[in-house]
């Protein structure tokens, strides 16, 4: 039997949980329920848009303040839809809220990174933290207008909020629409934005948020600087320009595999996509992390970060390796999702625009990252193996 919730009803659910959690902790704060007609509110009106909060069990209708020059839309950019606040309010304006203690999720990433240790044995190890635990959310980790990073990515850490999303969740999760078919869009109840705008940036992480958190968190050591976040078909390019290594967009031969092996921690930029890589076999398939709504054994377009395998067929080592580490080390996620096997041509970019291409990390550069563990000139096998303590 088919148990697909709607995303209206399991928000609806959810949502009456955690009030009546609120009121059993006698927390005197509001539980946020989001913005008002969420999906058929465009961002142009975001002026005159209202927020909705459950205060003492009744539903109330409020304004918020929408920050200065300095920062826009602060509130907006605060709150989450379900976590309770303690607000300030005056003349129907809330001008103040205060994130209200939640209990931590239980988990604990299988490999951590160690936040602004800037070698490249730590990006990778960084880069394997949210994975099989953050689901694909289109706009995660950008901020509410979507013009830069969000909290979120500019905090040291997994957000327990990504872990939260995904233990709330199940198989039937979907970023947008139910099945992949737009005929089942229920916009006022999706996760994706419609209005241009997301609610939900919070909860998980697109494929540019996630390879930006995993920059901040290997170059910061704490919370609220500037984000690394940007647009997925620049970034690698956008990292070249700063000086940390080079960049070409010729990197696809003929057949479509790579013109020369893809290193640990290079950054590919496509036309809408970005991606890690793990580096390549021997075999010549590529061992990948990414952010993407892969679809679940339901057959729903969630996913999330992942790792992931680029190769000619199912018998390359890349997918091998990839799904041993899954199964070994990512239970939940491997419950829900299946790793996916995706082909050269997708994903190894050749001339698509002036800015897509292949990111790789100059190691003897002034502020970038170094390499005093070897890590570049390893294979797959040997370097996840060192990763997860293996070896």
């Amino acid at each position: 039997m088919h148990k697909f919730v709607s995303a209206l009803l399991f928000s609806a659910l959810l949502l009456s949980q955690l009030v009546a959690s609120a009121a059993a902790r006698g927390d005197p704060g509001a539980v946020y329920l989001g913005v008002k007609d969420y999906g058929s509110v465009d961002i142009d009106d975001a002026s005159s848009f209202t927020y909705r909060f459950s205060v003492n069990g009744k539903e109330k209708t409020y304004r918020l303040w929408n920050g200065d020059a300095e920062h826009p839309y602060a509130l907006q950019n605060a709150l989450k839809v379900g976590s309770a606040y303690r607000l300030t309010v005056e003349d129907g304006v809330v001008t103040q809220a205060e994130e209200l203690p939640q209990k931590a999720p239980d988990y604990t990433p299988p490999v951590t990174g160690t936040p602004g240790e800037r070698t490249l044995k730590n990006l990778l190890s960084t880069a394997l933290m949210p994975v099989g635990t953050s689901l694909y959310v289109y706009g995660g980790g950008w901020n509410w207008q979507d013009d830069g990073a969000g909290a979120s990515t500019r905090t040291i850490g997994i957000s327990p909020d990504w872990v939260r999303f995904f233990q709330a969740q199940d198989g039937d999760y979907t970023y947008r629409d139910r099945d992949g078919d737009e005929a089942n869009r229920d916009a006022a109840s999706s996760y994706y934005p419609y209005g241009r705008f997301n609610q939900y940036g919070y909860a998980g992480l697109d494929c540019s948020g996630y390879v930006g958190w995993t920059l901040y968190n290997t170059f910061e050591t704490e919370d609220g600087r500037p984000g690394w976040v940007n647009k997925s078909t620049a970034f690698a390019k956008g990292l070249a320009s700063q000086g940390l290594g080079t960049w070409t967009n010729e990197v696809q031969t003929p057949d479509g595999k790579p013109e020369t092996d893809l290193l640990p921690g290079d950054i590919i930029s496509l036309k809408g996509h970005v991606w890690m890589a793990l580096g390549t076999c021997e075999d010549g398939s590529v061992v990948m992390l990414h952010s993407s709504p892969t679809r679940s054994y339901n057959n729903q377009p969630g996913g999330g970060v992942q790792l992931g395998a680029i190769g000619p067929n199912h018998d390359c080592e890349a997918l091998v390796l990839a799904e041993t580490y899954n199964t070994r080390y990512f239970s939940a996620w491997h419950e829900r999702y299946p790793v996916f096997l995706l082909p050269y041509e997708r994903y190894i970019p050749t001339t698509q625009s002036e800015e897509t291409g292949r990111f790789t990390w100059d190691l003897s550069a002034a502020g970038g990252l170094s390499d005093p563990d070897g890590v570049a000139a390893m294979r797959p096998a040997q370097l996840l193996a060192l990763l997860f303590g293996e070896q």
